[in-house]
Order: C-alpha cells, then structure tokens, then sequence
C-alpha cells in the first residue's frame, strides 16, 4: 500500500511509515533494483527481512520519487547515494518507518510493544527515569523510551554511547502523540525533543 502515515515538520524533516501488506514479488514491481540491491536482497533468509527492505525503498521512492541508492557506513548509518537527504530506517511487524531531512541528520525508531521489554529495562533505563514511570504503565513506558533511545542512538551515530547513561529522558506523560525531551550526555549534553505516536500495532519516536 502507499504511505499508511506521514508527518511534516516545518523545517523541511518528515516522517513516514508504509503498512506492509504486499507480497515480494509486488514490491519488486514498483523498483528498479541495481545488481547490488538484488544481491543483498538474496542475502536474507526469512521473507520478513526481505519485505522490510523492499517496502523501505518503496517508501522512500513514494516520497522523493527517485530509485534509492542506500549505502551504509560503517556503524550502520543509512546513507542516501543519490539524495541530499539524511536518512534514518527502522521496522517492526508489517511497518517499515523512515525520517529524511535535507537540514539536519535524522533518527527513528518503531516497535511493537511487549513485555519483553520489561525483562531487559535496566539496560536502557536508569534508576532516575524510572522514578517518573507509573507501575501501572510500565511496559507502555518502557517501550516508548526504548524507542527514543534508539531514535537518539541512530540520530548521534556514536558506537560507544551506553543507554543508561548517556541518554537521558525527561519526565513525560505518555499520550497517544506529543513530544518528549531528552538528553545525549556522552560528550557535551545535548537537549533536543523528539515526537513519539502510540497505536495498538506500534509505538514510533523520531526526530527530523
């Protein structure tokens, strides 16, 4: 299907997320996919994986209408060969999500949200934020910084930044959409906001 979602920010940045319903064969009709993409395509064992990757350059065609060349470095930043926008790509089940920006470098995350989060919560969140999260909503909560964290994670391309430490979240009140500050404490600390939607399918942070 087309765009299931789209988000526009004033300063040229957007999100966009593509409900994935197609079969392979039916997104590898809509692209003209180089003998690299095809490669890499072959590379993936599970359908699911090839779906993902598929719809992802689906999306970004809808957007930009252009046949996207991806590359990636070495810490595993998307990067645009033939565009001069920023790229950020995330997916959980049946959704690919993307943010592009041609101002400033970008960062998304979306995931489906389950307790399991809450089996592995120490590792991502520190004693203070866990002050502010009703028990009532822990794994609500947990998911949603969970996907921040990794929003950030992908947006400050740094290898070395450690969850419960170097990225911080400020208190909140989880909504269905609206926007949380935090803050990317490795080296100088950085304040930004970024915008979060909550569904029943999916929890979405980005920043763009």
């Amino acid at each position: 299907m087309p765009q299931f979602l789209r988000k526009d920010n004033p300063n040229g940045g957007l999100m966009a997320v593509w409900h994935v319903t197609e079969e392979i064969d039916e997104l590898k009709d809509q692209l003209s996919l180089s003998d690299q993409d095809i490669q890499k395509l072959n590379s993936f064992k599970l359908d699911k994986r090839k779906l993902e990757f598929l719809a992802t350059r689906c999306l970004i065609k809808d957007i930009l209408g252009i046949e996207p060349k991806i590359d990636y470095q070495e810490t595993g930043r998307p990067v645009l060969r033939n565009s001069n926008y920023s790229l950020s790509i995330s997916h959980t089940q049946c959704y690919v999500a993307i943010a592009l920006s041609e101002n400033q470098q970008v960062g998304i995350d979306i995931e489906y949200p389950s307790e399991r989060v809450a089996r592995v919560y120490e590792r991502f969140i520190s004693t203070e934020e866990c002050s502010f999260i009703p028990a009532e909503n822990k794994i609500e909560y947990f998911t949603l910084i969970w996907c921040l964290k990794e929003a950030m994670y992908k947006l400050f391309d740094e290898k070395s930044v450690i969850f419960n430490r170097d990225l911080k979240c400020m208190p909140f009140v989880l909504q269905d959409e609206g926007i949380v500050e935090a803050l990317y404490c490795l080296q100088n600390d950085i304040s930004l906001q970024y915008r979060y939607i909550t569904t029943n399918e999916f929890y979405l942070v980005y920043h763009c």
